[in-house]
C-alpha cells in the first residue's frame, strides 16, 4: 500500500467518525428538546385543567330533551401541574449538569 491509499483510508475513517458524531449530536439535541417539551406541555395542560375546574358536555336528544354531563377535571390538572413542575426542574438540573465543562 502506498501513501495515497493510506491517506484515502484515513480520510474515509475520519469521514465516518465525523458522521457518527453528527448523528450523536442530532439525537442528543432531539432528546434534549423532548425532555423540555413534555414537561412544558404537561405544565400548560395542568394549568388550563386546574383553572377550568369542570368541563360541561351537552347532548341534545331532540324534543326538548337536553342531557348535561359535568366532568370534574381539576384533580387531573393538579397532577399534571405537579408533573410539569417536577419535569421542568429535572430538565433544568440535567441541562445545567450536562452543559458544564468537565
Amino acid at each position: 500500500m502506498d501513501a495515497t491509499q493510506t491517506a484515502a483510508l484515513e480520510r474515509a475513517e475520519d469521514a465516518k467518525l465525523r458522521e457518527r458524531e453528527r448523528q450523536r449530536r442530532t439525537v442528543r439535541w432531539l432528546l434534549w428538546g423532548l425532555a423540555w417539551a413534555v414537561p412544558l406541555i404537561a405544565l400548560i395542560v395542568g394549568i388550563s385543567l386546574t383553572s377550568a375546574g369542570t368541563i360541561e358536555r351537552v347532548n341534545d336528544w331532540g324534543d326538548g330533551v337536553i342531557d348535561v354531563t359535568l366532568f370534574v377535571v381539576w384533580p387531573a390538572g393538579l397532577v399534571l401541574l405537579g408533573v410539569g413542575v417536577l419535569g421542568v426542574i429535572a430538565a433544568a438540573i440535567a441541562t445545567a449538569i450536562l452543559t458544564t465543562d468537565r
